[in-house]
């Protein structure tokens, strides 16, 4: 099993769920990208101050063969409480590489003048812009700042220059709080619902029963995610069993409840021997300790022993001194 970032991040590359996701979390399910309109870009950046900062997840927005945007998701299964900065030296660096292309382009041709040649940038040339979408799948709700102003400490004195501090907003999208699960395809919504109601099997359960459909024929990939991400590891014997490339989760969630159900079948079963054993023993102790404690009285010496040794002489005592 990868780990989780890394295992959503290889699953949303397919750009039919790239597009889906980039649609719903940051265009409110307005048909935005199309998924024929997304091309591969390297997730890595080349940063000037050396070492290499890896994206999850990038692609290059196109419109026949005009580069409209980057599109980049950043997958989260824990809170990051500095991830407006995060992102921000993310973008930064995807602009950094934009510029460096474009600088590089005009030494090779030698077009610049004066102050363009020292910038190596001229007054016509743009970055493509960038977009971030953070995908938070994490089970505890989303604390930590959206902007970068949440991470400022802003005294009273600075309060009349606010408007002059650049601030840096995330798209987040919280898989446990949509809605509208079924604005997403198919694969999507299997892997969001899942992941929504990873923490509540009665929710889960009432999810899958409401989706048979969807659900009796779940695509081994997006079985291999949910193991991922979710760490159902129960999961695995039925993907290890597969023929045909997809899994009947329904059948594989009610064997699963059975298993655990019979389980716990079995350790209250262990567990009541358990306690009944202990108890017995201990009544035992009590009546024997009490016959015990009669016959001395009476200076029965001779019961006492044959008492120990002979078990039907002392229940005979049992009966004789009353005691239950």
């Amino acid at each position: 099993m990868g780990r989780p970032d890394t295992s959503l991040g290889s699953y949303l590359k397919d750009p039919k769920r790239f597009a889906d996701v980039f649609n719903q979390g940051v265009f409110q399910g307005e048909i935005k990208i199309l998924p024929e309109e997304l091309k591969e870009l390297d997730s890595v950046s080349k940063q000037s101050r050396g070492g290499n900062r890896g994206r999850d997840l990038v692609k290059q927005y196109m419109y026949e063969e005009t580069k409209l945007a980057i599109l980049a998701i950043e997958n989260q299964n824990n809170i990051q409480y500095f991830m407006p900065l995060k992102n921000m030296l993310y973008d930064s660096d995807f602009y950094n590489d934009q510029r460096k292309t474009i600088s590089k382009s005009h030494k090779d041709i030698k077009d610049l003048k004066g102050d363009e040649y020292i910038s190596s940038f001229s007054k016509n040339d743009k970055l493509s812009p960038i977009i971030t979408l953070v995908i938070y799948y994490g089970d505890r709700e989303w604390n930590a700042p959206k902007e970068l102003y949440e991470m400022l400490e802003v005294s009273p004195k600075l309060e009349p220059f606010k408007g002059l501090i650049q601030n840096y907003k995330i798209n987040l999208l919280e898989v446990s709080k949509i809605d509208n699960l079924d604005a997403y395809s198919d694969d999507m919504k299997v892997l969001f619902g899942f992941i929504k109601y990873q923490k509540d099997k009665e929710k889960l359960q009432q999810f899958i029963s409401k989706n048979k459909e969807i659900f009796s024929c779940v695509p081994l990939e997006t079985c291999s995610t949910i193991e991922a991400v979710t760490n159902t590891k129960e999961i695995r014997k039925y993907m290890e069993k597969n023929e045909n490339g997809v899994i009947n989760v329904c059948q594989a969630i009610e064997d699963m409840k059975k298993s655990s159900e019979a389980i716990g079948e079995k350790r209250g079963e262990a567990r009541g021997r358990a306690i009944g054993e202990k108890y017995g023993e201990q009544r035992g102790e009590t009546r024997l300790s009490t016959l015990m404690n009669r016959l001395f009285e009476d200076e029965r010496i001779n019961d006492v022993k044959k008492a120990i040794n002979d078990s039907k002489f002392r229940e005979i005592m049992y009966q004789e001194y009353g005691i239950k």
